[in-house]
C-alpha cells in the first residue's frame, strides 16, 4: 500500500493544493519499506492529482481538500482521509493501527488539544 501525506514542515498541510512537500510511504505487511519526501511547490493542481495517480498511491491523508479533488481521486481508486490536522507521523501511525478518522487532531502528549476548542484555566 502506498500512502501520501501533504506536508507543511512536520505537520499535515492545511490545504492539499498548496502543500510544499508530499510524504510518500510504502507499507507492506504493516512495515514501512520505502519513504520519500517530494517537493510540490512547482506543481499546479492537475499535476498534483496526476502525481498521486501515476505513482500508485492508494490512500491520501490530508487536511483541507475540495470536493472536485476528492471525487477525482475516488474515481481513480484512491481513498481520501481529509480534515486531519496535526503531526504527520502521528496521523500515519494512527492510520496503520486503523484508528485515523476524518476530523481528527493528531498532537503529541503535552501538546494535546482538541481542534476548535481551547482549554480554560492554567
Amino acid at each position: 500500500m502506498k500512502i501520501a501525506i501533504p506536508l507543511f514542515g512536520n505537520r499535515i498541510s492545511p490545504r492539499f493544493d498548496f502543500s510544499p512537500e508530499l510524504w510518500m510511504i510504502t507499507v507492506e505487511n504493516g512495515e514501512v519499506v520505502h519513504q520519500e519526501k517530494i517537493p510540490t511547490t512547482s506543481l499546479n493542481l492537475p499535476q498534483r492529482l496526476e502525481q498521486l495517480t501515476t505513482t500508485g498511491v492508494d490512500q491520501l491523508i490530508c487536511g483541507g481538500i475540495d470536493g472536485f479533488c476528492i471525487n477525482h481521486l475516488g474515481k481513480k481508486g484512491i481513498g481520501v482521509l481529509h480534515n486531519v490536522v496535526g503531526e504527520a507521523e502521528l496521523a500515519f501511525n494512527l492510520f496503520l493501527k486503523g484508528r485515523l478518522r476524518p476530523g481528527l487532531c493528531c498532537e503529541k502528549r503535552g501538546q494535546r488539544r482538541m481542534c476548535g476548542w481551547k482549554k480554560e484555566g492554567p
